[in-house]
């Protein structure tokens, strides 16, 4: 045996001689007494093996060792399972931990940001595509967060169509159909259909999903424009929840005065043209219809609000279909959660830092 093969041997040894304290500081008040002295045995035969230098007994010595560590080590059933458990656990504490204290996920509901930030929304769509067959149905939601939807007759009878505010309603036989806004019709009204005949088709488009930074506002003051996240506590209106969250952009800030002249916001008497992402909003382009004078705080107080030093105000981009500040008022400091940065799904034209 040669230098480098006594040197390798001598490690392996030395390791065995650890791996058996190991095992016998974890095991000596539950293992059998025999088992123990067995053990001892084991280790003195590998010490005595090192110190005469007796090589050839070397891997005799050290499968016995080994042999006898292996009887004495816990035996636990399903050990692949327990170690992906385990790294499963400390990843989802890690996450949950970011997410408390650093960036949180949010998504958006509703079209009160339209067309920069988009809700849950319905799209024309004759009838499924081949990326709607399974299992490719699945990879295109996951991907681009689009189900292919089909609504269809509950029973036979007479149809007719009621335009509500909340879509349309296909009534047949007394029996109502929702079909929501952009989906394709394959009915008109006063048609009969039979159960299970298509009345309308089209796709559900999930909302935005967006980041928002927590920590940001911590060492620098909210600036105008911002897309901002807040949560509801204490805001009184009929139709706002408590320990909600919303999203709005700000537009107001501590201490001015604001006031809007559609489609323009006024702040402190002047019309304001920055930053860009209000400018384009009361360009009334792209799908903005700019600022609105309405809701009934606005109106409450001449459309002339003076923030306090802790109050914010709050509009969605869609101001024709937005509850925000001009109907329950400004946002207290210690209501914001922190600006909104990035949209990371579905894949869409607005997937990638917001503004």
């Amino acid at each position: 045996m040669n230098f480098f093969e006594r040197r390798r041997t001598k490690k392996v040894l030395l390791h065995l001689i650890k791996e058996a304290r190991h095992v016998r500081n974890l095991r000596e008040d539950v293992a059998k007494v025999t088992d123990l002295l067995s053990l001892d045995a084991g280790v003195q035969r590998v010490r005595d093996v090192l110190k005469a230098g007796n090589w050839p007994q070397a891997e005799s010595a050290a499968t016995a060792l080994g042999a006898r560590i292996e009887a004495l080590t816990l035996k636990r059933s399903w050990t692949w399972l327990r170690e992906n458990l385990e790294i499963f656990a400390v990843a989802l504490a890690v996450a949950m931990a970011f997410r408390t204290y650093f960036v949180q996920p949010f998504k958006i509901p509703t079209s009160s940001m339209y067309p920069t930030l988009c809700g849950i929304h319905y799209g024309p769509q004759d009838k499924p595509d081949w990326l709607d067959r399974t299992p490719l149905r699945l990879a295109k939601w996951l991907v681009f967060g689009s189900w292919y939807l089909e609504i269809r007759s509950q029973t036979s009878g007479t149809v007719q169509i009621v335009n509500t505010n909340e879509g349309r309603l296909f009534v047949v036989n007394g029996l109502v159909h929702r079909v929501f806004e952009s989906m394709t019709d394959h009915v008109s009204n006063g048609d009969m259909v039979i159960r299970g005949q298509l009345l309308a088709s089209g796709r559900r488009i999930a909302g935005d999903h967006i980041f928002v930074n927590k920590v940001e506002w911590n060492f620098r003051k909210p600036r105008r424009g911002e897309i901002m996240v807040f949560k509801t506590n204490g805001i009184e209106h009929p139709q706002i929840k408590q320990n909600e969250h919303y999203v709005k952009r700000m537009v107001g800030l501590p201490g001015e005065i604001l006031g809007i002249e559609p489609p323009y916001v006024f702040i402190n008497g002047e019309k304001i043209l920055r930053p860009l992402s209000i400018a384009r909003i009361e360009a009334r382009q792209f799908g903005y219809d700019g600022y609105q004078k309405t809701g009934n705080y606005l109106a409450s107080q001449n459309n002339r609000v003076q923030l306090a030093n802790d109050q914010f105000f709050a509009c969605g981009d869609n101001q024709r279909n937005s509850l925000d500040s001009r109907y329950w008022g400004p946002v207290k400091r210690a209501n914001l959660v922190g600006p909104a940065f990035f949209v990371y799904w579905p894949l869409s034209r607005r997937w990638g830092m917001t503004d």
